[in-house]
């Protein structure tokens, strides 16, 4: 490359101007070169957005860029060498190129226009990496026909009715099984091994790629060697499997050795495939991605934030800065490289709580995370009431804006809420209303005895065989159902108290967070007895529909209590509160709150926040009418 000087950008001078690639065309042993040019966005001409995983600073190539040498990333080399056309030239835009990632103030601004530069661009390309990538592992090029022949075995259903999910996944089951004997293709014996290939890929983990595949009008996904996915193909797919709970054939492809006793350990020379949770859960982020864009025009940046909490950033700013696109209503925020990550987290969490009018941020807080993350340590000059996004690894019980809201703890009315100069104290307007006294052991810690490197890496810890996890599963409904009647099963209780512990124990919610009919709270009790003493109930036909709807009511007991404990208060209510409650915290509802919080007195007349709760017979309103009726002033609780 015959060149004296490293190529330098020119600063962007004209608003809502971008640059793009115009690269010289070649075949992949190439050298690559192209052009970048600035044009104003609104009048630019047709190009592609190429969607990629970025490298480390490592892993440098060089190319020539208007003539000049440039660095970029292993990865971006091999989508651009993929990408150009033999013959012609080609207009793309990647963002490591096209954003002077060495300007903050440049990169700042071509944030707020990244929204813009998907939504407009003719395709989103997404290069996932070469087939035969030595770090990755090999894609075989029939990945896509595996794809759709598992697409056409999986019925339609209607995602937003429990009952009938439920319904379809049981089907599916006997339906497999019917095929298996047939020696027909089914679901069971699918060879889906291509495709836990292709999962294995860090794009799919990656936060910003949320935005760029929601927004694209047409996306695809590619791997060196001619592998090419429609986008549309392998969200559905990972959406209808994820929603349907049908994790059985990764099962069965990838489970651990069956442990017969909690003593035993796994036999590293039997079976066992280590890669059987990030496949899982690779195929719930994708799920995730395909709600985003079924939903984003209806959304806030609250909404997105909790949607994608398992995503990974390079940069912490991006937990909020990767998301602008996505939040169609609501407040928001701009971007902005030269802040702390600090400062940019308690900056969101002030919008989205003062000028977004709303508390769902507080579910959120202080982190809402189950396990530890490798390497990450709680920011400490965060207030308890900024939730460090950098930690979100859980469910939250306050309901998506999409969705009609489940609860009304603090009332129908708005929050009233104000910071301090500082933005360190959150006065809010509410009521204490009762205290934990008595606590079961949460589901987690049980968890943690039989997988201890959870604490640690909970994507590649090995997963406990099923019949482990059943066995913690029922010590989990003996030690709830212990903390509140006693020991006695065979004790009288009364229908409300029975009715109330069965709708704690699911946070009153089924799967899909709609709240629980009056059946469905007669369902989760009867499954809970028959999990406690299933030889008390001889009656094969209620044996029977107890096997049916099993599915669905364990769902409805795991999808909010994994990250929480069982309680009984001073006033006898049950209720779900976070982890590191105990005794000497106070709950408390605040004036247009979607849920009770927990927090813990610090001696000067404030408080910390350890998280939400659930607090049967205080979700609807309940301890602010009666504060009303007998004329008992709301308070200023101050959180820290």
């Amino acid at each position: 490359m015959a060149v004296d000087a490293a190529y330098k950008y020119t600063a962007i001078a004209a608003p809502k101007t971008i640059r793009l690639i115009r690269i010289s065309p070649g075949i992949e042993t190439d050298p690559v070169r192209f052009s970048l040019e600035t044009s104003p966005l609104e009048s630019a001409p047709d190009y592609e957005a190429i969607s990629y995983c970025w490298g480390t600073d490592q892993d440098q190539h060089q190319v020539e860029c208007n003539g000049k040498p440039l660095s970029m990333h292993k990865s971006l080399f091999g989508g651009l060498s993929y990408f150009r056309f033999p013959d012609k030239t080609r207009v793309l835009w990647a963002d490591a190129v096209c954003i002077n990632q060495a300007d903050p103030v440049e990169k700042s601004s071509q944030v707020l226009l990244m929204p813009h530069i998907y939504s407009q661009a003719t395709r989103v390309l997404v290069w996932l990496g070469a087939a035969t990538d030595p770090d990755l592992g090999f894609v075989p090029s029939h990945t896509n026909e595996t794809i759709l022949q598992g697409l056409e075995m999986l019925p339609s259903f209607d995602f937003e009715d429990a009952a009938d999910m439920a319904a379809k996944t049981q089907a599916i089951s006997y339906d497999a099984l019917r095929l298996r004997a047939e020696g027909k293709p089914n679901l069971l014996d699918h060879d889906w091994a291509p495709l836990v290939a292709l999962l294995r890929r860090p794009w799919f983990r990656r936060k910003w790629v949320v935005q760029e595949v929601a927004l694209a009008k047409d996306a695809r996904l590619y791997v060196g060697g001619g592998v090419e996915i429609q986008w549309l193909d392998i969200a559905r797919l990972a959406f209808s499997m994820d929603s349907l709970g049908l994790d059985k054939p990764w099962r069965l492809k990838l489970e651990k050795p069956t442990l017969d006793s909690d003593d035993e350990k796994p036999d590293p020379g039997k079976g066992g495939a280590v890669e059987f949770r990030p496949v899982y859960v690779t195929f719930s982020l994708i799920s995730s991605m395909y709600m985003v864009q079924i939903y984003r025009q209806h959304a806030t940046l609250v909404d997105g934030v909790m949607t994608t909490k398992y995503f990974d950033c390079t940069d912490p700013r991006d937990h909020v800065f990767s998301l602008l696109g996505l939040g169609a209503i609501g407040a928001t925020i701009r971007p902005d490289y030269e802040a702390s990550v600090s400062e940019v987290f308690r900056r969101f969490a002030v919008s989205m709580m003062i000028e977004g009018n709303s508390l769902k941020l507080l579910s959120l807080a202080p982190d809402k995370a189950l396990f530890e993350v490798p390497g990450v340590q709680r920011l400490e000059d965060l207030p308890t009431w900024v939730p460090d996004l950098r930690l979100m690894r859980a469910d939250v019980m306050a309901s998506f804006t999409v969705r009609p809201q489940g609860f009304f703890a603090g009332g129908h009315g708005n929050p009233v809420l104000s910071v301090s100069d500082d933005e360190r104290l959150l006065h809010c307007q509410g009521l204490f209303v009762d205290n934990p006294q008595k606590f079961a052991t949460p589901l987690v810690e049980m968890l943690l005895e039989d997988i201890p490197e959870l604490r640690t890496s909970w994507e590649t810890a090995s997963d406990p065989s099923p019949e482990r996890r059943e066995r913690r599963f029922i010590r989990w409904l003996e030690s709830a159902y212990q903390t509140a009647f006693g020991n006695d099963r065979a004790c009288d209780l009364q229908p409300d108290t029975v009715n109330s512990f069965s709708r704690t124990m699911s946070c009153g919610t089924d799967p899909l967070r709609n709240r629980l009919s009056p059946e469905q709270v007669t369902t989760v009790w009867d499954f809970i007895q028959w999990k406690l003493d299933p030889d008390a109930n001889k009656d094969e036909a209620t044996k029977r529909e107890s096997m049916n709807y099993s599915s669905t009511t364990r769902d409805s007991l795991l999808l909010l209590t994994f990250g929480a404990k069982f309680c009984v208060t001073e006033a006898g209510r049950f209720g779900q509160v976070p982890l590191d409650s105990k005794l000497g915290d106070r709950i408390c509802v605040l004036t247009g709150g979607e849920v009770p919080f927990a927090v813990r007195p610090t001696g000067s007349g404030t408080y910390t926040l350890l998280g939400e709760c659930y607090v049967d017979g205080i979700m609807d309103g309940e301890a602010l009418e009666e504060a009303s009726s007998r004329g008992m002033p709301l308070e200023t609780i101050i959180l820290e």
